[in-house]
């Protein structure tokens, strides 16, 4: 290549370096992306709605992946798998049978363990796995469960069950059915390396319930009151129980939307209707979250709550916890506003968003960009914090055409035995990397990795920062190792085809950062000094012997007052200047 190439091709790629990361063109404001938030799904097995229809063992488990794989690669990180359906279940229990989804028969082991499946997928793209829990709802229609073994709980425990409207519903009243419950639940915890435990259908039916005779037995004070209480003493019990074998887990339900009627938010009350105290589970710190139902859209419309109306009292009566808002991905009214109802949950606060269910939003995953880079789910004040220390060994290797290698070490162990679940892995075009900037956050990934290839198909600076961090499990990020600076290749690549000589070319500013690009002919020391506008020297930026090649010189230029300054190349007899502008 010629020179007279070299700098139109030069010149043509300073046009692109003088311009920052380019924004998606498509978000309302991508200010509000946060540095972190949970981005989840509900992937619901009953019914059938999300889970395979075939019998077949691998078509069940291939169905599975890719929904965890698309779901990943689309930033994506929580996974809320419906493991419990109807009394019935996704995983082996000496409690409850196997859901008949599997095999076409209730109780018939498949010879596979979906909720185990789900979590190993999951875990190796470092994703979190909560078990989705159905809980007083535990048989649709009529007509008895069939024979299996375990046998099911309506046919082993018959005297618990209420029916309503077809629906057959375990007693909450009943001391006897909270006690199974919670050893059902905890059956996962211990069992089962779970991220979380989600409730869903932990309430009542409706004010019709038929418990009279059981608030006779065991009954006292306003009916309402006791039985608000039953669902509550359940919550109580097993977030006792179960973050006392794993300090770390979390717990949480999706409460149905509205918890009572406020402005022009009106529908089916969740705490006078349904006995389900959600707020009194936050404010008694025996939830670490809730994923309320705010399946609406925007604006009131055909007589619905306002989605940004409810999302915001979810909010502001969250009592320090945790709240994901529940999107109802299944109505088209909601579908055709996916990125908007993000937008609004960041605007309020909120800790993210969970979908419901996957087939609804399996064809919008791209959500309108919102979702562009990886994330790292919040951290829980209140629990176990142990961050790791920051990888050892990093380094980063230039494997040519744009392809970096980066490689580290395990980190120490922390003075607390704190150790590594995940790490991220960052990449910027400025000095030092700001981890907070979602377009820098190139991956999560599990503790098992080792290093991460990067390919840069499009550059955006001549130089790009590397950086890599750890987390604990609870998503407490260390310190980075020491970030590693790399040159695009393609400096590189002109530098072998040049016929080289001493030569400064125009700087560029990029941010608080000039390019100084050059070229040196021979093997010679080599100066490259800024003066400002009395020629006073304000930076060296170069003082060494280089070989023949082309070069860019970086500077931080933050601490420099706007004005125009000079950049003087010196080598052997040789010097050039050329003026740059600091805005």
């Amino acid at each position: 290549m010629h020179r007279t190439s070299f700098r139109t091709l030069y010149l043509a790629l300073c046009g692109v370096f003088f311009l920052s990361v380019p924004r998606p063109a498509y978000s309302q404001d991508q200010s509000l992306t946060p540095g972190s938030e949970v981005r989840a799904v509900w992937i619901t097995t009953v019914n059938g709605l999300d889970w395979p229809k075939s019998k077949d063992t691998s078509e069940q488990k291939r169905s599975l992946r890719e929904m965890i794989i698309r779901l990943h690669d689309a930033h994506f990180n929580t996974i809320f798998f419906q493991a419990r359906g109807r009394g019935d279940v996704m995983y082996r229990s000496n409690i409850e049978p196997w859901s008949d989804l599997l095999t076409g028969t209730l109780g018939s082991g498949p010879g596979w363990d979906p909720l185990q499946f789900v979590i190993d997928e999951a875990h190796a793209r470092a994703m979190e796995v909560h078990a989705w829990f159905n809980t007083f709802f535990v048989r649709s229609g009529r007509g008895d469960a069939p024979p299996s073994i375990p046998r099911h709980v309506t046919l082993e425990h018959p005297d618990w069950v209420r029916t309503i409207d077809g629906a057959s519903w375990l007693d909450p009243g009943i001391p006897a059915v909270r006690s199974y419950l919670l050893n059902v639940g905890m059956e996962i915890v211990r069992n089962y390396d779970i991220d979380g435990i989600q409730f869903d259908f932990i309430r009542y039916p409706g004010t019709a319930y038929p418990d009279d005779m059981t608030y006779k037995k065991f009954g006292s004070g306003p009916k309402d009151d006791w039985r608000r209480e039953n669902i509550t003493k359940f919550v109580r019990a097993f977030y006792d129980s179960a973050t006392a074998a794993k300090p770390w887990i979390k717990i949480g339900s999706a409460p149905i939307g509205i918890y009572t009627n406020f402005g022009t938010s009106k529908g089916l009350q969740g705490y006078s209707e349904l006995f389900q105290d959600s707020r009194a589970w936050l404010r008694e710190r025996v939830h670490d979250y809730v994923a309320p139902q705010v399946y609406w859209s925007l604006g009131e419309q055909r007589a619905d709550p306002d989605f940004r109306a409810v999302a915001k009292d979810w909010r502001e009566h969250s009592f320090g916890r945790q709240v994901v808002v529940g999107i109802g991905a299944y109505k088209p009214e909601v579908h055709g506003e996916l990125p908007l109802l993000i937008d609004v949950s960041r605007s309020l606060g909120a800790q993210g968003n969970s979908f419901f269910r996957y087939e609804s939003v399996s064809d919008a995953l791209g959500l309108g960009g919102r979702y562009a880079y990886p994330v790292n789910i919040p951290p829980m004040a209140w629990k176990p914090a142990h961050p790791p220390a920051a990888p050892q060994e990093f380094s980063v290797d230039n494997a040519g055409e744009g392809i970096f290698r980066l490689h580290w070490q395990v980190p120490l162990a922390a003075s607390d035995g704190g150790t590594t679940h995940y790490y991220n892995v960052y990449r910027s075009t400025r000095h030092p990397v700001d981890r907070q900037e979602p377009s820098n956050h190139l991956a999560v990934l599990p503790s098992e990795a080792r290093e991460f290839t990067d390919t840069v198909r499009q550059s955006h600076a001549p130089k790009y920062y590397y950086a890599v961090s750890s987390l604990d499990r609870g998503n407490n990020e260390s310190a980075q190792a020491a970030e590693q600076a790399v040159v695009l290749p393609w400096l590189a690549a002109l530098g072998r085809t040049l016929d080289l000589k001493f030569k400064l070319y125009a700087s560029y500013v990029a941010s608080s950062t000039v390019y100084i690009p050059y070229e040196v002919g021979i093997n010679s020391p080599v100066f490259v000094k800024i003066l400002d506008q009395s020629n006073k020297e304000v930076l060296t930026v170069v003082d060494a012997i280089q070989k023949p090649g082309s070069y860019v010189a970086a500077a931080d230029i933050s601490s420099l007052r706007k004005g125009t300054y000079t950049c003087m190349l010196l080598a052997g007899d040789s010097k050039e200047k050329k003026t740059f502008v600091v805005n």
